[in-house]
């Protein structure tokens, strides 16, 4: 007589089939959001505090309205120059998904390369225009590019189809001029302007995407943004908690310098 092993009942096999399915799905998820993390980090930190950089507190925050990417179109960028001038930008590059997030690398680390030629905010916004013009593809991008002097307190700035800076003291504050300049890759040698103004001990400036501006008109967008900022005091990290990130529904990204020195 041959025995034969009990055999295992067929729903409890398909049981144990679909619990191994599920488990490797979640490791393969955890390992793509590990990666994605990565790779988020490594391009461009979500979050970032910089104490005390050429007499400035820095606080500057990205949020990508995809979750499964975590990055998006927008974009920052704080660099110390050899001079000892601070560098702050901040861009966006128009639609969403892996096209913009490539086209706003580029942009990125190409206005990291001319800032560090020692080109000013102007002639930074027209060679990423020309970039954006030469590419294969129909991207266009927003973005205001800023310097500041610690040794006088100068911010010079310039804007490419950009939302107005935003001034903020301790009572008030106050949308800086917007100078002259169109959105990034539509015509091929437009003029880009700046301007300047001085910035106080204490006083801060907000750099921002049109992502933290509320659905609905421009200006009021823009001041109820400002509302959120108006008289608050403390460091810019605490400031920044204030903002709403998911005003736009958008990528968004928000970048406050505030002087103490």
């Amino acid at each position: 007589m041959i025995i034969h092993p009990p055999q295992r009942p067929l729903t409890s096999t398909v049981a144990l089939d679909s619990d191994r399915v599920t488990l490797s799905y979640r490791g393969q998820l955890a390992r793509e959001r590990q990666i994605s993390h990565t790779l988020q980090h490594a391009i461009q930190p979500a979050t970032s505090v910089v104490r005390d950089i050429a007499g400035l507190q820095v606080a500057v925050r990205c949020h990508g309205a995809d979750p499964a990417l975590r990055i998006g179109g927008d974009w920052y960028l704080i660099l110390p120059l050899a001079n000892g001038d601070l560098v702050m930008a901040v861009g966006d590059v128009g639609g969403h998904g892996l096209g913009a997030i490539e086209a706003m690398i580029r942009l990125r680390y190409a206005t990291a390369a001319y800032a560090a030629e020692g080109h000013p905010p102007a002639t930074i916004l027209s060679r990423l225009n020309t970039l954006l013009c030469r590419a294969d593809n129909e991207t266009t991008a927003t973005a205001v590019v800023a310097t500041y002097r610690p040794s006088t307190g100068q911010v010079l700035w310039a804007s490419a189809g950009h939302p107005p800076l935003l001034l903020a003291d301790h009572h008030r504050v106050t949308r800086l001029p917007n100078p002259r300049g169109p959105l990034l890759g539509v015509f091929p040698a437009p003029p880009f302007t700046q301007e300047s103004c001085q910035l106080l001990p204490g006083h801060s400036v907000l750099l921002y995407t049109d992502g933290m501006i509320k659905r609905g008109t421009f200006d009021d967008g823009i001041d109820l943004l400002a509302d959120r900022i108006t008289g608050v005091g403390g460091h810019p990290e605490a400031i920044v908690d204030r903002l709403d990130f998911d005003a736009g529904r958008d990528d968004a990204c928000a970048l406050m310098a505030q002087r103490v020195a």
